[in-house]
């Protein structure tokens, strides 16, 4: 073996503390532990070589007692990364239970938008809500005891879009959704209270304006206080499911926002509101209104087309497709003292060639047309 000189085992011991106090700092566990084995054993080897005059070199002494204490911790260091890869390999399974869970129970995120935001849709349908209400209660048996015992705390998340798949979020419905839930069927009671008189409202005034009415409107028109029954009924399960009291008297203001209706309607059946514009006529159109007037049991007073001919219309080529004429339609109901006129559109296809056009035919639902309240003639 060549002779060392002190110089040369200086210099060597000083880079190699650098080395050493880079990849293995004894204060942490090093970022890269395979690094810190392979430098400390690379470093043992030169010390070991080190003859004994050597030895009593401050430099040599700094690096084999720094040495020693990293061999010591190494064997600590590679268990602590055993743990660490077992941990992570527990949190992704956890991660991919917490997933599978979150994606199999919208149900927490209608609940999360019940809480987080005031102008969230209100669901009118009370059996709708009862479903959600037993939805409800299934994510609980899933996600409340894990939730309570903090298992979910670290879940990774998997939506960059939205809130209520967070594990605090979801943790926070399962624990809390009877609260968000509770507030929720308060403000749909509100909504129906206050929307309902509100629209009455609204179409009361069309109607003295305008003459216009629905059929599907008269029902809650006319029979007010039924329709406030049935409201008190239909919620009665759900206010019960959360312990809301609901009185009978609780609609009420929808029955005082109706009481104008029956002279309201007398005074509109007063008024001629007949378009003076509907003065053509047409056999075949209005043998097409009768048909679908006289099929809803409305007897047919009046008919005027708005225009003298057809529109026709074509393809990219020319040919007719289909044609089509509107017109005004005064009927009479039974049992009402008023008429009523309808804005109604036949059409006829073309067939081609020598067949020309078929017959007119309209379509027409008597509970979903709108129509105008007017004065007989």
């Amino acid at each position: 073996m060549a002779q060392q000189y002190d110089w040369q085992v200086r210099n060597s011991m000083k880079t190699n503390l650098e080395q050493i106090n880079k990849y293995c700092p004894l204060t942490t566990r090093p970022d890269d532990l395979d690094r810190c084995k392979s430098v400390s054993a690379n470093i043992r080897k030169q010390v070991d070589r080190v003859e004994p005059q050597n030895r009593s070199i401050a430099e040599f002494k700094k690096v084999a007692e720094y040495l020693v204490k990293v061999e010591k911790k190494i064997p600590e260091w590679e268990k602590m990364l055993t743990n660490d890869a077992e941990a992570k390999k527990q949190h992704e399974l956890m991660s991919e239970e917490y997933k599978n869970k979150i994606r199999a129970q919208g149900i927490i995120g209608s609940i999360w938008g019940m809480k987080s935001d005031p102008k969230k849709r209100i669901e009118l349908l009370p059996e709708l809500l009862l479903k959600d209400v037993e939805k409800a209660k299934a994510m609980e048996k899933d996600f409340l005891e894990p939730c309570k015992a903090g298992k979910y705390a670290t879940a990774r998340t998997f939506s960059k879009d939205t809130a209520w798949d967070h594990p605090k979020n979801a943790c926070d419905v399962a624990m809390n959704w009877r609260t968000y839930f509770k507030a929720y069927v308060e403000r749909v009671l509100e909504s129906v209270r206050t929307e309902t008189a509100r629209t009455i409202v609204y179409h009361l005034k069309r109607l003295e304006e305008k003459g216009e009415l629905y059929e599907f409107d008269i029902p809650r028109l006319a029979k007010t206080a039924e329709v406030v029954a049935e409201f008190v009924t239909k919620y009665t399960a759900i206010c019960a499911e959360f312990g809301i009291p609901l009185a009978a008297d609780y609609f009420n203001n929808v029955i005082e926002a109706a009481k104008p209706y029956a002279d309201t309607l007398k005074k509109a059946g007063t008024v001629q509101r007949w378009d003076s514009k509907a003065s053509f006529s047409n056999d075949g159109v209005s043998s097409a209104f009768k048909k679908v007037l006289g099929d809803a049991k409305l007897s047919v007073k009046k008919i005027g087309l708005t225009h003298a001919d057809y529109s026709i219309t074509k393809n990219g080529l020319g040919i007719p497709l289909y044609k089509i004429r509107s017109g005004f339609i005064m009927v009479k109901a039974d049992g009402e003292s008023f008429c009523r006129i309808y804005y109604l559109t036949a059409r006829a296809e073309y067939e081609g060639g020598r067949k020309g056009y078929t017959k007119p035919s309209a379509n027409f639902d008597r509970k979903n047309e709108g129509f105008t309240v007017s004065k007989c003639k």
